[in-house]
């Protein structure tokens, strides 16, 4: 590299420059550096806003701090623009051949110089909540770090959560903890949300603040500090997590006296086993030996996000399908599972339906998926006259009832594919059957004498 300190590069923080390099042995382009001094500066600024929005302003002072707020942000982003053009002229931006003023590294575009300045300043100093939030998902979306479930739950939260909140549009250094307490009580009120839905809400905002932090937006994040045990939350619904095994067996016998195809079949496997849908929509054929089904992998429905984090717009791909390494810790995940005779007869029925299918569970050409799961399985149980639940509900009806037969939880956990008992535990419902002489049972032991 000709005439270029080599120890002056190497020893250069990070920060002051940029990303990648374009050719090899070229010098990496310098970023605009924002110290503690222009941050402070930017707060002066911004305390010079909120005078002018007052009410108590003397005729004529609004016109004299409007022109001390334009040259306090003109002096500050020529400085913070500097650092990153060191060997510029006097005239740090430049006015185009259609007459539109201009700079790079930022590049940014405006009418006049004045409106250029204040879009520079704003990309320096300007974040508001929810520029952050997308950020922060953005960021999620580049590093892989979250699944695209994870991702929409997260773009889903900003737009019918935070969007409808004060702080949406605050800049991310004005919110303070009030702020958020105040935000909390309204969302939980006298029990207006689950416990589960604050929980949700509140990791999101915990995610965006550390980001922050960690960006330097904000000097620590204190999310965690505020109190929430004085909250009050909505009971839970009552929800079985099973079907009863009356209702089990209605279920069956139904589906087995109507016309069967990819689904009808696939709905009746997953009441013989420890199945996740996504689990036994990817099940092949080859897959099984004998009488053990070795589970290896998941059919995914995922569409793709990308944000635009200056336009501040987010674009979803349509959906498709991706085979993947099954839910949860592969170690504990990809298992054998025992198939009872029923199980196989269901299986071999569905080679013969779609014998050159890819996959065993495929409905006219196409692998059947989970929307359409459901909605076949909520017609079938109301044809077969028992209480709808969802497709995740037979996996637990499977295991419950294994568990009020006596089978071991240890073997429930592996048949699960779980990596703990405690989640293992979650998934047994008590209930799917009242025990045989409970009446005798409570009496032994309660009776006196």
């Amino acid at each position: 590299m000709n005439n270029v300190n080599k120890d002056a590069i190497a020893s250069a923080p990070p920060s002051v420059f940029a990303s990648s390099y374009h050719n090899n042995f070229k010098i990496k382009k310098l970023q605009c550096i924002v110290n503690e001094e222009d941050k402070e500066e930017s707060r002066d600024i911004s305390q010079l806003n909120k005078i002018l929005k007052s009410a108590t302003l003397v005729s004529g002072d609004g016109g004299e701090i409007i022109n001390m707020i334009s040259k306090k942000k003109t002096k500050l982003v020529e400085k913070v623009y500097r650092t990153a053009h060191p060997r510029a002229k006097e005239e740090l931006f430049y006015k185009g051949s259609d007459g539109r003023w201009k700079s790079k590294n930022p590049t940014f575009s405006a009418k006049s110089r004045e409106e250029l300045v204040e879009k520079l300043y704003n990309f320096f100093f300007s974040h508001t909540f929810e520029e952050v939030y997308l950020e922060w998902v953005d960021m999620r979306i580049r590093h892989g770090v979250k699944s695209n479930k994870t991702i929409q739950e997260d773009l889903t939260l900003l737009k019918n959560v935070f969007k409808n909140e004060p702080i949406a549009q605050m800049q991310i250094a004005d919110i303070k903890k009030r702020d958020i307490k105040y935000m909390f009580e309204r969302w939980t009120g006298p029990g207006l949300i689950t416990r589960k839905a604050f929980v949700n809400r509140k990791s999101a905002l915990n995610g965006v603040f550390i980001y922050a932090a960690e960006n330097e937006y904000i000097p620590l994040n204190f999310i965690p500090s505020i109190g929430t045990t004085e909250l009050k939350f909505k009971e839970p619904r009552h929800i079985n997590k099973a079907f009863h095994l009356e209702d089990r067996d209605a279920l069956l016998k139904h589906l087995k006296s109507i016309k069967q195809d990819g689904y009808t079949l696939a709905i009746q496997l997953a009441l013989y086993s420890t199945f996740r849908v996504g689990e036994l929509r990817a099940i092949r054929y080859e897959d099984i030996r004998g009488n053990i089904l070795t589970i290896k992998h998941q059919l995914v429905e995922e569409s793709v996000y990308s944000i635009d984090t200056k336009k501040m717009k987010v674009t979803k791909a349509p959906r498709h399908i991706n085979e993947k390494l099954p839910k949860g810790n592969s170690h504990f995940s990809v298992r054998e599972i025992y198939l009872v005779p029923e199980a196989l007869a269901i299986i071999e029925k569905a080679h013969e339906l779609n014998p050159d299918g890819e996959y065993l569970f495929m409905c006219h050409g196409r692998t059947i998926n989970n929307d359409t799961f459901n909605e076949r399985l909520r017609k079938y149980c109301a044809d077969a006259g028992v209480p709808y639940l969802s497709s995740l509900k037979l996996r637990f009806t499977v295991a419950s009832t294994l568990r009020a037969a006596g089978v071991d939880i240890a073997y429930l956990q592996k048949t699960l594919g779980h990596s703990n008992r405690a989640m293992t535990e979650h998934y047994i419902y008590e209930t799917v059957a009242e025990p045989e002489g409970i009446e005798n049972q409570l009496m032994n032991a309660l009776s006196i004498g």
